[in-house]
């Protein structure tokens, strides 16, 4: 084989390299949209709920006050299918429907890509409720 010869079927693969490294995954950077909303079960009238958004790559933390306490969450792994968050404690699913299993706690959540996690405080009287989407 010929110095030509190598150098044309090499730059074929050079070119598709970018290609299949996009379809590795996507590692971040993300930007995430996060709601807490404290809420009291002894009142109508709730607190209105703060935003903000906070872009992040894999590792990186952001910190959201609940309950009195400052929660710290990471962002351990960002690919195509969603994000993974863990909390520095841990907390309840928060259900679609407006429910908590307060049963089964947990410091692991998932972010499906193009939809939103919920998570609060493990209580029935007050707390407060993170809710994590992609911005």
């Amino acid at each position: 084989m010929t110095k030509g010869m190598i150098l044309r079927a090499a730059v074929p693969l050079l070119l598709l390299a970018p290609a299949l490294a996009g379809c590795a995954g996507d590692d971040g950077p993300v930007t995430l949209e996060v709601t807490t909303q404290d809420w009291t079960g002894w009142s109508r009238e709730q607190p209105e709920p703060e935003s903000e958004s906070v872009t992040l790559t894999e590792g990186e933390t952001f910190t959201v006050r609940m309950l009195g306490d400052d929660v710290t969450v990471t962002v351990t792994e960002v690919d195509d299918d969603g994000i993974e968050l863990e909390t520095s404690r841990q907390l309840a699913r928060k259900d679609p429907g407006g429910g908590a299993d307060h049963d089964d706690l947990t410091d692991e959540f998932t972010l499906d890509r193009d939809g939103s996690v919920a998570f609060t405080t493990p209580s029935l009287d007050g707390g407060t409720t993170v809710t994590v989407a992609e911005g």
